[in-house]
């Protein structure tokens, strides 16, 4: 049975489609697996200070590990690694791997180290709002989960080297499996050690994250562990393409930081409410705004480095009105059902209706920025592909600085919501400015048909809202909201008419996103059809 899960688990994948299948397939598990674990999370402690306390415990961990590991591996590990491997051979990019294998784990060691001392000098400062009781706490989750970075590194510079190698079974489950750690650990050990359960169980994941990677990568020849050496060429190459993508990261991580500040000093319970809202409206986000930015991004840097302007305006232009297409839609169904979706996902155990009300009005708030949210990855990689990393910084730095100072001079007169309103005005701010820039050097980017998309987009939008609303109101009228499915078909009964709703609407105004989609759908099944008569005739 070991044999064989090795086997499977290093396999390689040939082909775009089925790598993509693999890692999207996977993607999607694990975000399920976030909603799983976000119930879990909720259904244990409530949106209180107990969950306060465990994500404000997060954060220092957490941004270790985005600045060292999603600048490193990200922007400099994977490419410089490819290139060694086909110019230099496999032993040199082995021992590339090696030196950076090494320096990473020292590197984040020296940042634990670092968070089990000084966590009890930097908690206060980001969450100013907290009590001595939960700062103390804090202190503590902190460092139980400070050895969750050195883990998630080490699986992480593994993991590009099964990317490069075409390995990706075991680098697009292992996010699953960390998953699984943090619901493990809250559903079976919470019951005994409180918090700390759930601290555990992001250790634990995180030693799952890196026993997949290893089971992936167990017949690959690694060099043994060496003495980092920063004046090695690949290592010069891989910092020197890491920097602009940390200072944009650790823009993005100090903004996200303060909002979780000031929402310590708003209410008690304010910073669950902001992750979980937070969680629950990234889902479409990943799904589509994301999916697509990087889907376009090989297309827009091959456009670009051939100086065809006409072919990259077209692609930046069709990315964007399918962004559209689903983000529009799903921007409504969020906002309709914002209650009905927070009860479905987080509701039971400790997680009460007043929390479940909170959790929605944020969640309302953030979807309303959806659109701008998804917008920016693509935008930001249209830069990329022109090898300018460094305006999406200055744009990033803007943004967050207004987010940062909108949240402070609402959560006065707004509470917490204020701080959701300026994560929005953030959103908003930098897919203009991104967009200003963008057109400012390349003129009209879809010669209108982006404009018209968006119109079309949105009276299809417009349609499912006024079919949405009121069958949510009658669905809430036949029978008491009272358990789980009377909830969901509440919602499944409003997507569904709300859906077709706009459909009809998408197909009667000559949607071409509509009609693509349709016919990739018609053409999938018709070769299949044609495949299977095909197969009956030569028997």
């Amino acid at each position: 049975m070991i044999p064989f899960f090795k086997k499977w688990m290093a396999q390689q994948t040939d082909g775009l489609t089925a790598a993509a299948f693999i890692v999207g397939a996977s993607s999607l598990a694990s975000r399920l697996l976030g909603i799983l674990r976000d119930r879990a999370l909720a259904g244990t402690f409530g949106a209180g200070s107990q969950l306060d306390v465990y994500y404000a415990a997060f954060r220092m961990p957490d941004i270790a590990y985005n600045l060292v590991i999603l600048g490193a591996v990200s922007a400099g590990f994977i490419p410089v690694f490819t290139t060694w491997m086909e110019k230099d051979g496999k032993d040199a990019a082995m021992r590339l791997a090696s030196r950076v294998l090494s320096a990473v784990g020292a590197v984040l060691a020296l940042c634990s180290v670092a968070i089990v001392a000084f966590a009890p000098l930097i908690v206060p400062l980001f969450a100013p709002g907290f009590s001595e009781a939960e700062l103390a706490l804090t202190v503590n989750l902190t460092r139980v989960m400070a050895l969750s970075p050195i883990l998630l590194g080490l699986s992480a510079v593994i993991g590009g080297v099964m990317q490069a190698m075409r390995r990706f079974v075991g680098f697009a489950l292992a996010p699953v499996f960390y998953n699984l750690g943090i619901i493990g650990g809250t559903v079976f050990l919470s019951p005994t050690f409180g918090v700390y359960g759930a601290a555990i169980g992001v250790v634990a994941g995180a030693f799952l994250h890196l026993i997949v990677q290893l089971s992936a990568a167990h017949d690959i020849p690694f060099w043994p562990f060496v003495k980092p050496n920063f004046a090695d060429p690949g290592m010069r190459r891989i910092l020197m393409l890491m920097g602009p993508r940390i200072a944009a990261l650790g823009v993005s991580q100090v903004s996200f930081t303060a909002l979780i500040a000031i929402a310590t000093i708003t209410e008690t319970g304010g910073v669950a409410v902001f992750n979980l809202a937070n969680n629950i409206q990234s889902f479409p986000l990943g799904l589509f705004g994301i999916s697509f930015a990087i889907a376009a991004f090989p297309i827009l840097s091959r456009a670009a480095g051939n100086g065809d302007d006409e072919g990259y305006r077209k692609t930046l232009s069709a990315a964007g009105r399918r962004i559209l297409f689903f983000v529009l839609p799903a921007t409504a169904i969020f906002f309709l059902l914002r209650a009905q979706i927070v009860r479905v996902i987080l509701g039971g155990g400790v997680f009460s209706w007043d929390d479940t009300i909170r959790v929605a009005d944020m969640l309302g708030i953030m979807a309303l920025s959806l659109v701008a949210q998804s917008i920016v990855p693509l935008l930001m990689r249209a830069l990329y592909a022109r090898q300018d990393t460094w305006t999406p910084f200055k744009i990033s730095l803007v943004s967050e600085s207004a987010t940062i100072a909108a949240a402070w001079f609402l959560h006065g007169s707004f509470g917490l919501r204020g701080v959701g309103i300026a994560f929005s005005l953030g959103a908003f701010t930098q897919a203009t400015l991104l967009l200003a820039v963008l057109r400012k050097r390349f003129g009209r980017l879809g010669k209108g048909e982006t404009l018209y998309s968006f119109y079309r987009t949105t009276i299809a939008t417009v349609a499912l809202c006024v079919v949405g609303f009121p069958m949510r109101e009658w669905l809430g009228t036949i029978y008491p909201l009272e358990t789980f499915w009377q909830v969901a078909l509440q919602a499944i009964g409003t997507v569904t008419f709300g859906g077709l709703a706009f459909l009809i609407t998408a197909w009667l105004m000559r949607s071409s996103e509509l009609e693509e989609i349709a016919n990739g759908i018609r053409a999938k099944f018709i070769r299949r059809a044609k495949l299977a008569e095909g197969a009956e005739q030569a028997g």
